[in-house]
């Protein structure tokens, strides 16, 4: 099952029995340095035991909770299950027997809670941010195809261009693609006392043959396995010659470039460099997403801030959900209708039911705005923290 059919499963997921513990944790290299992710593991334990205190559960939940703590420890415990991601994300209700773990490419802050369903508005935001992302490594003879998912590097394709006058193929999953060159392009076809200027121009022509090959197929696979991202890998050089003969399309898909050796990185590590590139773009695109939001502001456009976000959220007013990545906020749901406000009051919901508490509304809004097909930016730049108050979003009408 894919990573967005299991949200929307779980966004369906309500107990109100037994609670969902619920944790984010961020495994990147600097928090690996002396199982640093380990410690902060168990201090968010402790602040969690210290809350239980108040929230005065049946002791039943309490059981269940205590049971969601221990399994998490002892996972997180064992470094083997933490290999090729910088980040982990686990659902887990012991006395009713969930247990979801997914292993992630980055998370945005170390969360841990429980609540009556899964706390789901960083793993939606990976998700989007995370799919649909190719990486090409490239080079004068070869080419080898990635797909970067939120679970994950997956090699598709691999392309060998051993010599000009012979049969190259793709080998692939998806099935081999074969390539036939005339024999007056290769080697084979020179005449005697050709030169060695029309020997280094056969070779020209043949690279160049090459890579017109590779862009055809990078481009047979974007009309046939829709992707949003490229990321080009190689050197300098062939990233530069490569280039000009990719697709107009793809062009505008090009994100970033990574130095990457095509015939020896593995998948884990094109996974790691592509993430780089994709964090260097975001910062890049961070600035867009803040030059229009204070524009969209000036004509009331967009709104600034939990309370007026969330009643754009409630008269479906959001394109655009802009969140600072380290702001959260408890609040209030009506269950019967969905809406979502900072404090309890009368009204929002149907005579007879009150709303009832979460721990954190933020992330009950991004889900919110996932429902209702929003874009949603998670922002992580100083500059965000000045112009944003925490959350704020850019309208579709006033």
């Amino acid at each position: 099952m894919s990573l967005k059919n299991q949200i929307e499963k779980l966004l369906d997921y309500r107990n109100d029995e037994y609670p969902i513990t619920s944790v984010y944790l961020k495994l990147g290299p600097s928090d690996r340095v002396n199982f640093k992710y380990k410690r902060k593991l168990k201090n968010l334990i402790k602040v969690l035991i210290q809350d239980l205190e108040e929230k005065k559960l049946a002791e039943s939940a309490l059981e269940s909770v205590e049971r969601d703590t221990k399994k998490i420890t002892n996972f997180i415990d064992d470094d083997s299950r933490l290999s090729e991601c910088r980040g982990i994300c686990i659902f887990s209700s012991s006395k009713s027997k969930l247990w979801k773990v997914f292993k992630l490419p980055v998370v945005y802050r170390n969360q841990l809670v429980i609540d009556r369903s899964p706390l789901l508005g960083q793993l939606i935001k990976i998700n989007d941010e995370y799919k649909n992302i190719v990486t090409l490594l490239i080079d004068r003879k070869k080419a080898r195809i990635f797909r970067l998912e939120p679970d994950g590097c997956h090699e598709i394709l691999d392309f060998f261009y051993p010599e000009a006058s012979r049969t190259k193929k793709f080998k692939s999953t998806e099935g081999k693609f074969n390539q036939r060159l005339s024999p007056t392009t290769g080697t084979g076809g020179l005449v005697q006392g050709y030169g060695e200027h029309g020997f280094h121009r056969t070779i020209d022509n043949e690279i160049h043959q090459h890579y017109k090959y590779v862009a055809d197929k990078v481009f047979y696979y974007f009309n046939e396995n829709k992707f949003d991202f490229l990321v080009l890998g190689g050197t300098e050089k062939n990233i530069s010659e490569f280039s000009h003969h990719l697709h107009s399309y793809l062009q505008r898909r090009l994100i970033g470039t990574i130095r990457a050796d095509v015939t020896k990185s593995k998948p884990s590590q094109v996974a790691e460099m592509t993430i780089d590139a994709i964090k260097t773009f975001n910062t890049k695109k961070e600035k867009n997403i803040l030059k229009e939001f204070e524009e969209k502001l000036c004509t009331r456009h967009a709104v600034n801030g939990l309370s007026s976000t969330l009643k754009a959220l409630g008269r479906g007013q959001v394109k655009t959900l802009i969140v600072d990545e380290g702001f959260s906020s408890p609040g209030f749901i009506c269950p019967q209708t969905g809406i979502l406000v900072i404090n309890k009051r009368k009204g929002i919901c149907p005579e007879d039911f009150e709303p009832v508490g979460v721990v954190d509304i933020v992330n009950d809004a991004i889900e919110e705005a996932s429902r209702q097909k929003s874009e949603i930016e998670i922002l992580r730049g100083r500059e965000a923290r000045k112009k944003i108050d925490g959350i704020g979003a850019v309208l579709r009408f006033k």
